[in-house]
């Protein structure tokens, strides 16, 4: 009979452990990944080996300014008595735009006059005398000479004059205003302008100013073509680098920026100052490139190679790559123009809307039993922007 209850003791405990091994299999087969669909296998995308113009660029987004400014001011005192113009106004070079009381400055005109009459005089009488007479009445005729001339440019400058040709943008004076003394700068300088009595700007001629990265920096040089785009111009504006600063002006997220200058070719009176642009600079470029997308190239035994499609069979093709141009790369031997390539995606996550699949060098892209699209992130269209 013990022998009896041992036997029922291996079955109960065999049982146990069966009905053990029974619950894991069957949680695993519950919750087991689902196995690969047609549309969740990596999809191949064929590509043509092609000879194109190509070119490498580096974008970046800037602010329009005028390429010249004037930020005018009285540089004498007294009130205002007279604006000539007001904001909008086309003006040319030497137009007046506001005057001062003058009087006070006619009287210092007369009495400079009466000064200097009066030191010709002392002058003539010392012709006869000593040499050092002569000399004495001689520096005091020059003395009133030199301050006649100074009294008569301080009557002119009542009034304010335009230094260029172009639009008031900015009127600071009303009359009845007082008015110290100041200076005028012809050139663009934005610190100053909001302190001056009158702003003129030249709106024909333009720059982008902008930043780049230290990685971008390199890449950049005065000279260079750029392609600059507004949201209120139909087509890209051509344009040139003219200055590239390499002391940081900037810090956005960690990253310097230093500062890049572009003009913009030929003349657009249409644009305004302060507006935004974006420009892509031209770093380099090739005519008659035979390429293939950078995303069909991989490495093996740390050489490249691409797939190229043969009769249908996929064909291991040793290349050799010259200069990558963002999503497209210089092939310079191992492949011919109409030659047929394959990118090989692989799944990189997976959603409601189907798996989203990634090749190298590409956004990603999702297949959902449809045909391939792009849905996400940025073309990798040969553009790189400032930190990347």
């Amino acid at each position: 009979m013990a022998a009896n209850k041992k036997k029922w003791k291996r079955w109960l405990a065999l049982g146990i452990v069966l009905a053990v091994l029974g619950g894991g299999i069957g949680f695993w087969y519950l919750t087991r990944p689902p196995a690969p669909t047609q549309a969740m296998r990596s999809p191949i995308i064929n590509a043509t080996v092609t000879r194109s113009d190509l070119a490498q660029t580096i974008t970046l987004n800037g602010t329009l300014t005028p390429t010249q400014q004037a930020n005018l001011n009285f540089s004498v005192s007294g009130e205002v008595t007279k604006v000539y113009v007001k904001v909008g106004d086309q003006i040319n070079k030497g137009d007046n735009l506001a005057r001062i009381d003058s009087a006070q400055l006619t009287n210092a005109v007369d009495l400079a006059k009466a000064n200097l009459k009066s030191a010709e005089a002392s002058y003539t009488e010392a012709k006869s005398g000593s040499t050092a007479a002569k000399d004495a009445a001689k520096a005091r005729v020059d003395s009133a000479k030199a301050a006649l001339d100074s009294a008569k440019k301080d009557l002119e400058a009542a009034v304010l004059r335009s230094t260029i040709t172009g639009t008031v943008a900015q009127v600071g004076v009303a009359v009845g205003d007082q008015v110290g003394t100041g200076g005028q700068l012809s050139q663009y300088s934005p610190n100053s302008a909001s302190a001056a009595h009158v702003v003129v700007i030249a709106t024909s001629k333009w720059k982008l100013e902008g930043s780049v990265s230290a990685a971008d920096l390199r890449l950049v040089e005065t000279g260079q073509s750029v392609k600059v785009t507004l949201d209120s111009s139909p087509a890209p504006i051509d344009g040139k680098v003219t200055q590239v600063g390499i002391v940081a002006e900037s810090v956005s997220n960690g990253t310097a920026g230093f500062p890049v200058t572009i003009e913009l070719d030929g003349e657009h009176p249409q644009l305004f100052s302060g507006t935004s642009a974006d420009a892509q600079i031209i770093v380099d470029q090739a005519t008659g490139v035979l390429s293939v997308p950078t995303a069909a190239i991989s490495q093996l035994n740390g050489k490249a190679h691409v797939t190229r499609m043969v009769d249908g069979n996929e064909q291991q093709v040793a290349v050799t790559t010259g200069r990558v141009f963002g999503e497209n790369t210089e092939i310079l031997e191992g492949l011919a123009e109409g030659d047929e390539v394959i990118i090989q995606m692989r799944l990189a996550s997976s959603s409601g809307d189907g798996p989203v699949f990634m090749g190298p060098g590409m956004g990603p892209v999702q297949v959902g039993g449809g045909p391939v699209r792009v849905v996400s992130g940025e073309e990798n269209s040969g553009s790189r922007r400032p930190g990347r």
